[in-house]
C-alpha cells in the first residue's frame, strides 16, 4: 500500500511539474533600436570624401522600379493588394498573392521596395545566399554618403550593422541587405531612393547642410499607421517562420488587442519593460483578458524605423529569436503605438479564445 501512495505521490509531483513547465512565461529583456530616429548629428566642419561612386544601377528586378512612377509598378505587377499609409508621408503598396512585397509610393512615385519572399527578383542579390559570398564580390563600408542637392549625409556602420544590416550603393540607389546573423543568410532586402533613406535615418547619422524630415503624422493618420505596421509585423513574422521550416501563426484578435494596449500602454506612462505598472506582467495580463494557454512569450521593441526593422531586431537578437521562432506557438498577436511595438505568441489547443473577463459579465 505504501509503494503505491509512493507511486500516485511521484505522478503528482511529474503532472504539476510538467503543468508548470507547458505553461511557462517567457519575457525578454526590452529591445531597442540601436539608432533613435531624429538624432542625426550636423558637422558643418567635418571634410567629406566620396569612398566610392558605386556600381552601375541593376537593369532587371524589383530594384528597377525605384524611381519610377507607380503606373509602371502596376503594368508590370498589377494593382496591390491593399495600400497603407506609412509614418513618413508615402503609401505602402502591399502585394500578397504571387509575389510577396511591399512598395512605398509617394506622389506617384516609386521610393522603395523590399521583399523577404524567395520568389521575388532582387538581383544582383539573392535570397538565401550566404552574406560572406556578397562580402566577396561587392564593395561592403562602414561610411556611407549621400548627396541630395547641396547637402550630404554620412551613415556610419557599426559592427553589429556589418553584420547583420549592411548598406550597398548604386548609383542614386541604396540597398539594406537584412541579414540572419546567426545563419550568415540574406533574410530579405530594401531597395530604397536617397532622399527617402535619409528620411528613415537607419543607421548613425552626419550632415552637412540642411536636414530632410518628414512631416508627423496628425493622430488619425497614425493610427491607421499603427495597424498598418501590426499587420506587417504579422506577416512577415509568418514569412520569416515559413523561411525557418517553422508553423504559421493564426492571427489571434483577443492577442492583438492585449498587445496593442501594452505598446499603448507603454507610450503614453513611459516605460519600456514586460511590467505594465497597472496591468502587470505578462501572465497577468493574459490572466485579465481570459486567454488560455500552454505556453506564453512576449517581445517589445523601440525606436525602430517601421515593422520590417522591429522584425529585423527580434530575428537577430537570440532571446527574442526564440520566442519569434518557436515552433509550439500558435497564436499572435501584434501591437503598435508609435515607435512602440508588442508581439505575444501563445500555444493554445483552443481554437478560439476567451473574451476579456471585464466582457464576460
Amino acid at each position: 500500500m505504501k509503494v503505491l501512495w509512493k507511486i500516485a505521490l511521484l505522478l503528482v509531483v511529474l503532472l504539476a511539474l510538467f503543468y508548470f513547465m507547458g505553461s511557462r512565461i517567457q519575457e525578454n529583456e526590452p529591445l531597442e533600436s540601436p539608432v533613435k530616429h531624429g538624432t542625426a548629428i550636423p558637422a558643418t566642419e567635418k571634410q567629406y570624401v566620396e569612398l566610392t561612386a558605386g556600381p552601375k544601377r541593376p537593369e532587371k528586378g524589383l530594384s528597377t522600379f525605384v524611381g519610377k512612377s507607380s503606373e509602371k509598378l502596376i503594368e508590370a505587377i498589377g494593382k496591390p493588394d491593399r495600400v497603407e499609409p506609412s509614418a513618413y508621408g508615402y503609401e505602402w503598396w502591399i502585394y500578397t498573392s504571387d509575389v510577396r512585397m511591399m512598395a512605398g509610393v509617394g506622389e506617384g512615385t516609386v521610393n522603395q521596395v523590399f521583399s523577404a519572399d524567395t520568389n521575388a527578383d532582387l538581383s544582383p542579390i539573392v535570397l538565401g545566399q550566404n552574406i560572406n559570398e556578397v562580402f566577396r564580390f561587392s564593395i561592403i563600408e562602414s561610411e556611407v554618403n549621400v548627396i541630395l542637392d547641396e547637402n550630404i549625409y554620412t551613415f556610419t556602420l557599426n559592427s553589429q550593422d556589418l553584420k547583420d544590416r549592411i548598406l550597398l550603393k548604386y548609383e542614386d540607389l541604396y540597398a539594406q541587405v537584412y541579414v540572419d546573423s546567426e545563419d550568415e543568410i540574406i533574410e530579405s532586402v530594401r531597395f530604397i531612393d536617397p532622399k527617402t533613406l535619409v528620411i528613415h535615418q537607419p543607421y548613425d547619422m552626419e550632415f552637412m547642410g540642411e536636414l530632410v524630415t518628414a512631416d508627423r503624422p496628425s493622430s488619425t493618420v497614425q493610427m491607421e499607421v499603427d495597424r498598418s505596421m501590426e499587420r506587417q509585423i504579422f506577416e512577415l513574422t509568418n514569412i520569416y517562420r515559413e523561411r525557418h521550416g517553422v508553423n504559421p501563426l493564426n492571427n489571434d484578435y483577443w492577442l492583438t488587442l492585449l498587445a496593442q494596449n501594452h505598446s499603448k500602454d507603454m507610450a503614453i506612462e513611459n516605460y519600456f519593460s514586460h511590467e505594465s505598472p497597472s496591468a502587470g506582467n505578462l501572465s497577468e495580463r493574459l490572466k485579465s483578458f481570459g486567454i488560455e494557454h500552454k505556453k506564453a512569450g512576449e517581445n517589445i521593441a523601440t525606436n525602430y524605423v517601421d515593422a520590417i526593422e522591429a522584425v529585423h531586431g527580434w530575428l537577430n537578437s537570440p532571446a527574442h529569436r526564440s520566442v519569434f521562432l518557436d515552433s509550439d506557438a500558435t497564436d499572435i498577436g501584434t501591437g503598435a503605438y508609435g515607435k512602440y511595438y508588442t508581439q505575444v505568441l501563445i500555444k493554445s489547443d483552443k481554437k478560439e479564445n476567451m473574451k476579456p473577463s471585464y466582457l464576460q459579465k
